[in-house]
């Protein structure tokens, strides 16, 4: 299942409350990836994430993310002191969150650009670029930093929205071919093999995805709205 993080200042209810007031949070398919995309020429300074501010000139964005922990076999001592080994063999089939010191490769990050209608009736496919930037990244697992500006905001004189996507590098995922579709040539369905499959109970579902995370968007206005 996806995850919800958030840039707290602290860990406690109200702390957390906050960051989800004001927006500064990002959602992931499930890994713990780390990411930040922030506004660096607000102002008032740097903006973070779910920021909505007015702004004279061309914003320039900045993106960090960082890849989740690779993960150790089997539970930290933790849990099994905690819940004992039948238990954990019961609950979770004898794997836990068990992080190691080393962190998966964030391969690439893309931003996505939206330009909110005007008027009813203005066609949305000019205004709806996804994505509209593209950054590869290193793949070597110490993260990747991009930055970048628009300068067609201060021209168009319009409203727009960003937010950012980062992907790690591809891994096993259950179900992650949905219904697993046998394809011909130009890539229609042809038949669907639901998990599990003839293989019954040794069919894990496995195919290969790519892990992802999405940042809160920040919305802009041109300064003289």
């Amino acid at each position: 299942g996806g995850l919800i993080a958030v840039h707290a200042e602290g860990r406690s209810r109200d702390a957390i409350w906050q960051s989800l007031q004001r927006k500064e949070v990002y959602g992931t398919t499930g890994p713990r990836i780390l990411l930040w995309f922030d506004l660096v020429n607000g102002p008032e300074g740097r903006a973070r994430m779910g920021s909505e501010l007015a702004m004279a000139d061309a914003p320039v964005f900045e993106v960090r993310a960082a890849g989740s922990f690779t993960q150790n076999p089997g539970c930290p001592e933790g849990p099994i002191t905690a819940l004992g080994d039948e238990d954990i063999a019961r609950l979770c089939k004898g794997e836990c969150y068990h992080p190691s010191d080393t962190r998966r490769a964030i391969t690439r990050i893309e931003i996505v650009r939206i330009r909110p209608q005007i008027e009813e009736g203005e066609d949305i496919v000019n205004l709806i670029d996804d994505p509209w930037r593209g950054f590869v990244c290193a793949a070597d697992g110490e993260g990747c930093t991009a930055r970048f500006r628009d300068e067609d905001f201060v021209a168009g004189a319009r409203e727009a929205v960003y937010y950012a996507r980062v992907f790690e590098e591809k891994a096993p995922g259950i179900n992650a071919q949905n219904l697993r579709c046998e394809r011909d040539a130009a890539g229609k369905c042809l038949s669907v093999q639901i998990c599990p499959g003839a293989a019954g109970a040794e069919d894990q579902c496995l195919a290969g995805h790519e892990p992802r995370a999405w940042s809160s968007p920040i919305r802009l206005l041109p300064s003289d709205h």
